[in-house]
């Protein structure tokens, strides 16, 4: 569905248009075309107004549904709330016929009808089944790196079923996805699948919704996360503007938090001042900050590395506990120096001798289900080692014997003459020390070796 028209709800245009302004341009970058119809009322939210008349609920859902069906349209909206809305009822009129005939009576004063055969759809599930991860990944610029990023998708994005049944609605995985497309390390968490307590204030229960921002802020803190990515303006709010009121009170939390469109937006190359970015109630300065830092660090890398093999094989670890040096000597971990490298410490990994423990035998290699191992990846940082003189002096002295002799030491002539073995041939040190000191001219230049008579 590339043509759909959208629903944005109450809360979005109010009071977050900075959202509205970031979908759109996701929208916009996607290819999709939107139409936006007169007409639409709040979808309506299910707290406030279905626990007052659920046939209100009922008639109200239909009629924003029935205008988008006289378009001809299917529907994308951005709010969980809505999309829940518009589902249940759905899913409602489509089991009970006698409900939906009601309802239509009651539209034909309008000239509308609703026969239930538009798709609903989120702004979420939208971008991972019909745009896809393959696409929206090809679409980044400015991609998350070394970015730790949590999800919380919020109750009404996957429930309740059957009405919603577009991921796993206890163990979802499309929108990490997404944002695993952007380049970004998705975080898990314990609290991931808790509500976000939104609803408690619509109730009355102020301290009741700030303890479950409370409880979950905390742990994406104690995780380390960067940011926390949402897909509904209701857990925005409960997460930027309640934590925004728990900093008021002093208390120590600070998870910058996004939209879905906002960080797909950012890595599609959109400034920040372009979404308005500086709406958000808690700073989001210290993500973009790193954010930037981190480029540099991935830039800086790709000067001696291939990072994404490098990310593959941080992601992966199946190796880990493989390494013939692990077994005898366990602070040599070599998932931990490729774990430093990816986090921005290359320097850091080069000064520490703990590399040169690698043995170069290559059992981390041929165990590699991807064939990529971590051989190669140490025997470039010892080749760092080296030229920035970080490496072990006994190295530094046996190249100097190479060049020198062109071997690593000299023969016990004694113990040859005694085995009845006579003197070994010239050595070729001093051809290999000019080898190496002159250009590629000054080589081809040299007498070649002559060959050997075999008679």
């Amino acid at each position: 569905m590339r043509e759909f028209a959208v629903f944005w709800g109450c809360t979005i245009p109010a009071r977050f248009p900075f959202l509205e302004k970031a979908t759109r341009l996701v929208f916009q970058d996607l290819g999709a075309t939107v139409h936006e119809l007169s007409g639409h009322t709040c979808c309506p939210e299910g707290t406030l107004v279905k626990a007052n008349n659920e046939d209100a609920f009922h008639i109200a859902a239909a009629r924003n549904l029935a205008i988008v069906e006289l378009a001809g349209l299917g529907v994308v909206t951005p709010c969980n709330g809505c999309y829940s809305t518009f589902r249940e009822a759905s899913s409602h009129l489509r089991s009970d016929w006698r409900a939906r005939e009601t309802i239509n009576e009651r539209l034909t004063s309008e000239g509308l009808r609703y026969d239930g055969a538009l798709d609903v759809v989120h702004f979420a599930e939208w971008l991972a089944d019909t745009v896809g991860v393959g696409l929206l990944g090809a679409k980044v610029t400015k991609p998350l790196w070394g970015m730790k990023v949590a999800v919380h998708y919020g109750c009404h994005l996957l429930r309740p079923q059957p009405a919603v049944r577009w991921d796993d609605p206890l163990q979802p995985t499309k929108v990490e996805e997404l944002v695993a497309a952007l380049g970004a390390k998705v975080v898990d968490y314990t609290t991931k699948m808790q509500c976000c307590g939104g609803a408690l204030d619509r109730v009355g229960e102020r301290e009741g919704s700030l303890a479950f921002a409370r409880r979950k802020l905390h742990d994406l803190q104690n995780e380390g996360v960067d940011a926390l990515v949402v897909v509904c303006p209701s857990c925005f709010q409960q997460f930027d503007l309640n934590q925004a009121a728990l900093q008021r009170a002093n208390e120590d939390v600070h998870v910058p938090v996004f939209y879905l469109s906002e960080l797909i937006a950012l890595s599609m190359g959109h400034a920040p001042e372009e979404m308005g970015l500086d709406m958000h109630r808690v700073p989001v300065d210290s993500f973009l900050e790193k954010w930037e830092a981190r480029a540099e660090d991935r830039k800086h890398l790709a000067e001696h590395f291939n990072v994404q093999l490098l990310v593959k094989c941080e992601s992966c670890q199946a190796c880990k506990d493989d390494c013939p040096v692990c077994k005898v000597d366990p602070a040599f971990q070599p998932t931990e120096i490729i774990e430093a490298l990816l986090a921005g410490r290359l320097d850091e990994v080069v000064a520490d001798g703990q590399l040169w423990k690698c043995l170069e035998c290559y059992t981390c290699q041929e165990m590699c289900h991807s064939r990529i191992g971590m051989a190669d990846v140490f025997r470039q940082l010892k080749e760092l080692a080296m030229a920035s003189g970080a490496g072990p002096e006994s190295v530094s002295a046996a190249y100097a014997e190479f060049l020198k002799t062109g071997a690593l030491g000299k023969p016990r002539e004694s113990a040859r003459k005694k085995l009845g073995l006579g003197p070994l041939p010239e050595g070729g040190g001093n051809a290999v020390a000019r080898l190496l000191s002159t250009g590629p001219c000054e080589a081809d230049a040299m007498p070649a070796p002559q060959p050997v008579d075999k008679e």
